[in-house]
């Protein structure tokens, strides 16, 4: 799991694209593309397996690909899981409707649908809800709505509340859970409830705001608690329709409901209880009610059919429109942030972020003015961390330290705050209380790998290279990925005298990077020490063709 999520299949899309382009961003959002324009052919061909026009089919399958809340999902490439279990969601919804459609004959599709929806909850646990709305399919194909229809689903049921279970237990791991909303109780949370699907609704027909984080209120404003009386008024109108057999209605509305219900935050997981993303799979129920009575009325030749086929015309242009402006706001953190502080009320999370950005590219005074600002709204020993990590790039240690110190404050139990103040003390040249501080960071996550890395750099300037070296192990235990403390372990193991395991250690760095000349020219001056002039020799040539001066000491190894 990453950050409490289990989606695997999306994680591993991302180390194929790491592998073959590094961490070029132009594959990962060609390839979220290619994903969503998948899904918006499938959504075309899931409407023609349910009896649709191909001019209404059309329609529907444009509203779902151009809807401004299509944008979270498609141009932000950790959003890759909802274009690819879309993908195989819809998929498998296709090959269960063509199951339908052949009248259960060809049971091929059935389980070429459950092969599919493996995949998608290997991509999302969203993917939970496909056989409630298999259900959905059922009540719009006229099945007769008996218990064998349960039956007939138990493999999907029973992997839908196995992973669910899988999803919740992760979850819990990360300590995601209820995060942000602590303070309230189950009733409130039904009334958050109530108002995100009211929010959402709203926004099928008008996509305002649209940020990339909506945090939960401080308090409860008087629409969360109006906002579930609406909400209950949907579900007494999608029964009345129900009783009137409209089915085009009912069979969107299931469709919105079973897909949206799971997303409505009730639980309470992570820092926002409202997303975009959200509505990637529930929107096509409210698309295909669009596209039914637009069927509907133009077979009965009336004139609502006319009205409403230019309706989605003129709706489809400003959904273009508003998604290729709402595309600009996920240029990067500052257009993305800016955009969030401009909509919402005044919170921390936007101002951090947007200093994240700006001290990554180096804007220190732009950064330190956006922490200012979140440390201003609410003191929390994150902000401060962050804003100590600004102070140290600018060299400004001693404002370092005190920000690393008020963190300590705020969350003793954090490593991250001691390690951090151990490299600043360090920075300082205080050793001794470097390694003070990177005791502690080490004691209260002997997991993280940064305090094994900054304590060996601190044992170094001590002279204790075996501690150093016992270090650089633990923290290669960790990562064993890092070229560069390979190459410390190389220096560390030759300062010790011990040039067979300098020269496995350089091995190591250079296979990692064989692209850095001073790992050569180390493993070099290794194999001088250890009196093999024919390797020395190969390797400090190579290090001076790759611009590395070698030293008088070495010259004669070149003749």
């Amino acid at each position: 799991h990453v950050i409490g999520n289990y989606n695997p299949l999306t994680i591993l899309t991302f180390a194929i694209e790491k592998h073959l382009v590094g961490l070029d961003a132009t594959l990962y959002h060609v390839n979220n593309l290619i994903l969503h324009l998948i899904c918006v052919f499938l959504v075309f061909r899931l409407m023609l397996l349910l009896k649709l026009s191909p001019i209404s089919a059309m329609f529907v399958a444009l509203l779902f690909g151009i809807h401004p809340m299509r944008v979270e999902s498609v141009a932000w490439v950790t959003e890759r899981k909802d274009v690819l279990f879309g993908a195989f969601y819809l998929g498998a919804l296709c090959c269960y409707a063509r199951y339908l459609v052949e009248e259960q004959k060809n049971k091929k599709w059935y389980w070429i649908a459950l092969g599919l929806f493996v995949f998608s909850l290997l991509s999302k646990i969203q993917a939970v809800a496909l056989p409630l709305t298999m259900l959905a399919v059922d009540y719009y194909f006229k099945r007769p709505l008996k218990f064998n229809l349960i039956i007939e689903k138990i493999p999907f049921f029973l992997l839908s509340l196995g992973f669910g279970i899988l999803g919740i237990y992760t979850l819990s791991l990360q300590g995601s859970l209820a995060d942000d909303v602590t303070q309230y109780n189950f009733f409130d949370r039904l009334l958050i409830g109530g108002y995100s699907w009211i929010v959402y609704l709203i926004k099928a027909v008008v996509p305002y705001k649209m940020v990339a984080m909506y945090p939960y209120p401080k308090f409860l404003t008087w629409e969360f608690y109006v906002a579930p009386i609406v909400g209950i008024g949907t579900v007494v109108a999608a029964f009345w329709a129900f009783k009137k057999e409209w089915t085009g209605i009912v069979f969107g509305f299931l469709v919105f409901f079973f897909n949206v219900v799971f997303m409505l935050q009730i639980l309470g997981a992570g820092q926002g209880f409202i997303a975009d993303r959200f509505t990637y799979i529930p929107y096509l129920g409210l698309f295909f009610i669009a596209g039914y009575y637009l069927d509907y009325f133009t077979k009965n030749k009336s004139k609502a059919g006319v009205f409403l086929k230019y309706g989605l015309m003129v709706f489809l242009g400003i959904s273009a429109l508003l998604s290729y402006r709402q595309i600009k706001t996920w240029e990067n953190g500052e257009t993305l942030w800016t955009h969030a502080i401009k909509h919402l009320e005044t919170t921390t999370l936007p101002h951090g972020n947007r200093g994240f950005y700006y001290r990554n590219k180096k804007q220190y005074q732009k950064a330190l003015a956006d922490y200012n600002e979140a440390i201003k709204i609410k003191p929390k020993g994150d902000l401060y961390n962050s804003r100590g990590k600004t102070y140290f790039d600018m060299g400004q240690i001693a404002s370092a330290i005190k920000d690393y110190q008020e963190a300590i404050k705020f969350n003793p139990e954090k490593a991250e705050f001691h390690v951090n103040l151990g490299a600043a003390f360090g920075a300082q040249g205080n050793i001794d209380a470097a390694v003070i501080a990177l005791n502690a960071g080490v004691a209260a996550d002997p997991e993280f790998a940064n305090g094994y890395l900054n304590r060996s750099l601190a044992y170094s300037q001590q002279s204790n290279f075996q501690a150093a070296l016992q270090d650089i192990d633990k923290y290669l235990n960790l990562k064993p990925y890092n070229s560069e403390m390979w190459y410390e372990k190389g220096l560390i193991h030759r300062l010790l005298g011990q040039n067979p395991q300098s020269i496995t250690s350089f091995n190591e760095a250079i296979r990692l990077d064989p692209n850095r000349g001073a790992f050569y020219y180390q493993r070099g001056r290794t194999y001088a020490a250890s009196n093999n002039a024919a390797a020395a020799k190969q390797d400090l040539l190579r290090a001076q063709q790759m611009g590395i001066t070698i030293e008088e000491d070495m010259k004669g190894f070149l003749r």
